[in-house]
């Protein structure tokens, strides 16, 4: 991977993360982190920076999508299991799409980063 993609792809993964701990429910609550965010910006008309961060380039940016539709397979047991390959090669039959091997580590670094987000 040249430099310029891995930059892309760490800009895509940041962007991921502030997303996913968006997402995220406190313990105890039925509302989003970013539900809470946006009640705050409504009660106080202040734009917040954690609900304001810019998209990553479209270059990378179909990875985060691919993987949120990868990710509707996920196993559930005990706790969020990892999407397994064999998953992600299916998805890549159903919907005739074809993953370089770069792609399918970033889909696969993006799996990591939500189940560590998610893991709490």
């Amino acid at each position: 991977m040249g430099k310029l993609l891995e930059s892309l792809v760490d800009d895509l993964l940041d962007y991921a993360k502030s997303e996913f701990e968006l997402d995220k429910k406190p313990k105890g609550s039925e509302a989003t982190n970013r539900e809470h965010l946006q009640a705050i910006q409504e009660a106080t008309g202040k734009q917040l920076s954690e609900l304001n961060h810019p998209l990553p380039d479209e270059m990378v940016r179909y990875l985060l999508d691919d993987f949120y539709e990868i990710a509707l397979s996920r196993q559930y047991g005990m706790a969020c299991n990892p999407i397994l390959y064999a998953e992600i090669e299916s998805w890549c039959r159903l919907t005739q799409r074809h993953l370089e091997k770069w792609e399918l580590e970033v889909i696969k670094r993006l799996d990591m980063l939500w189940l560590q987000i998610n893991a709490d």
